[in-house]
């Protein structure tokens, strides 16, 4: 339960965040603050960590997924992590979508296109398995912010939700972005998070 009301409280941080970001009038500004607040979050989530069991596994599906490879986190939480996160940034996309006329007009100029997409969120999964195995062995946890700066940097703004799959949900049912392209992205981003994990394996084995 602790677990999964922390995913649920980090999913919805981020969330808000990525809404509301999309709404600033500086689009440098809205990828620094998702990137800011992905940070406060990692640096919470790792004061839960032990020897045994990382806490940064409540932060999202794909650091989640990072861990639960290298064992350093259940593979049961994954999915409830994945469903609670999206469970909450589904209602508070639906929120912003039924006050849309009052919250002001967003960033968001054009669609992505589904291979744009699919390339960004699979980066993005590559780099936040690589920062979240970084910072669970004892790296800055400032890295946590490189994967809403290379999402929100690299291809539209919209996909700065691409390192975090539930925002993207929340997204989408905000009406910010398609839903095949979220399916895409979500789909690419777990497989780049698990490529980034062996990659990361491979590269620096552990010790046994």
């Amino acid at each position: 339960m602790r677990t999964l009301a922390s995913a649920a409280l980090h999913g919805a941080a981020v969330t808000i965040t990525a809404l509301a970001a999309l709404r600033a009038t500086d689009p440098v500004l809205a990828v620094a603050v998702v990137a800011a607040v992905a940070v406060m979050l990692a640096w919470f989530a790792s004061l839960s960590s032990t020897e045994d069991v990382s806490g940064l596994d409540v932060t999202g599906t794909l650091p989640g997924l990072a861990l639960a490879v290298v064992g350093r986190s259940p593979w049961g939480t994954v999915l409830p992590v994945l469903a609670v996160q999206a469970v909450v940034a589904v209602a508070l996309g639906a929120g912003a979508n039924a006050l849309d006329d009052q919250l002001g007009p967003t960033l968001v100029i054009s669609a992505p296109m589904l291979g744009l997409a699919a390339l960004v969120a699979a980066l993005a999964g590559i780099a936040s398995a690589w920062v979240t195995l970084s910072i669970d062995g004892g790296g800055p946890v400032a890295l946590a912010g490189v994967p809403a700066l290379l999402a929100g940097g690299t291809g539209p703004l919209v996909l700065v939700g691409a390192f975090h799959p539930a925002t993207l949900v929340g997204l989408a049912t905000a009406g910010l972005v398609a839903w095949d392209v979220t399916a895409i992205a979500v789909a690419a981003a777990a497989a780049g998070a698990v490529i980034g994990t062996y990659t990361v394996s491979a590269l620096l084995p552990q010790d046994e």
